[in-house]
């Protein structure tokens, strides 16, 4: 199951969205999916509220796993991570980084790892996945549970709707996006409860960072405060924006998230679900990637973070996982195993 959120304009009926489609190698025929409106805001749904839409088997499936063709490993990182179809500029770019191995074996493997986490430590990603999960833990604390997967996907592509890094007016349209998401999302009932309107600035703030255990600098929590004003919505979003983003807070939660994306973005599933159904394996690999983890380091900084990725060799245990394959190919969908501590890989 996916999740979007549709905006219509005053007077607007329509709207256009991309429905996302990996390949595999299985023969599957026709396949089915049901489209449905649900959860009006401010509007009616008119009738009818629901489609099915019909997806066509290739004529023939080859016996090689899709996956392993490196243009189709790049264009599905950007369904997986960043929710969107590849732009040919960037999808080019990165299939070069893992061909320009030529027959090297090790080299590739290598190359496919830097590849998937470049996908995550990309500035789109960090300005929406990341960002997504950082509101979530810090308004309704950082538990292993939250977010869940549906809300996770449903929030991202509402940040991310139409942006495309380094396209022109993407920072702008980046910057709208993200401040109609968090007006929204300061508005949700599951908000205020938490945080009710009237709060002092210092209490709204003391407890985003308190709900995931971060410890603020003074400088990081006067400017949150100062950014909350008089405590509208407008102040709330600022407010929640500067401790969102602070080095404090993106340091604690670098680690939970990145993890939570092994699942969200390889697997396509929460951590406790089948056929886990529990945050055993998810506990192993951010303990892991802690034990990884060296004293001070910020990474906010692109080359510390993948150094510690690199270090934790976890990327290369997931895109190599039974799981992950078999969405594309290989053996039947029943047999999937998700990576577990029995299925970490072997340092070269």
């Amino acid at each position: 199951m996916v999740a979007g959120r549709l905006v219509f304009a005053p007077g607007e009926t329509e709207k256009t969205f991309d429905i996302l489609i990996n390949d595999d190698n299985y023969t599957e025929g026709l396949e089915f999916a049901t489209l449905i409106l649900q959860h009006p805001e401010g509007g009616t749904i008119g009738v009818p509220g629901t489609a099915t839409l019909q997806i066509s088997d290739n004529l023939t499936e080859g016996p090689a796993n899709p996956i392993d063709d490196s243009r189709a490993f790049v264009s599905h990182h950007y369904h997986d991570f960043l929710y969107r179809q590849s732009d040919p500029a960037g999808e080019d770019f990165w299939t070069q980084q893992i061909e320009a191995c030529g027959a090297d074996a090790l080299c590739r493997q290598r190359k496919r790892v830097d590849v998937s986490a470049a996908f995550f430590l990309s500035l789109e990603f960090q300005e929406t996945g990341f960002l997504v999960i950082r509101a979530h833990k810090a308004a309704f604390g950082n538990i292993e549970s939250n977010p869940r997967y549906e809300t996770f996907l449903r929030d991202q592509r509402q940040i991310g709707a139409g942006v495309i890094v380094g396209q022109p007016g993407f920072t702008q349209l980046l910057d709208a996006n993200r401040q109609k998401y968090l007006e929204a999302f300061v508005s949700r009932a599951e908000f205020v409860t938490q945080f009710p309107q009237g709060q002092s600035a210092a209490n709204y703030v003391d407890t985003l960072f308190a709900n995931v255990s971060a410890s603020p600098a003074p400088d990081e929590r006067d400017a949150a405060i100062s950014a909350y004003g008089t405590g509208d919505i407008t102040g709330r979003v600022a407010a929640l924006l500067s401790v969102i983003q602070s080095r404090s807070l993106v340091n604690k939660l670098y680690n939970d998230a990145f993890v939570l994306m092994q699942y969200y973005g390889y697997l396509r599933r929460n951590p406790d679900d089948a056929p886990d159904h529990n945050f055993s394996g998810y506990e192993f690999w951010l303990t892991k990637l802690n034990q990884f983890t060296l004293p001070g380091e910020d990474a906010r900084d692109e080359s510390v973070a993948l150094a510690r990725i690199r270090r934790a060799d976890m990327v290369r245990a997931f895109i190599e996982s039974p799981e992950y394959r078999q969405r594309f190919g290989g053996a039947p969908r029943g047999d999937q195993k998700a990576p577990a501590p029995a299925d970490t890989v072997k340092r070269d």
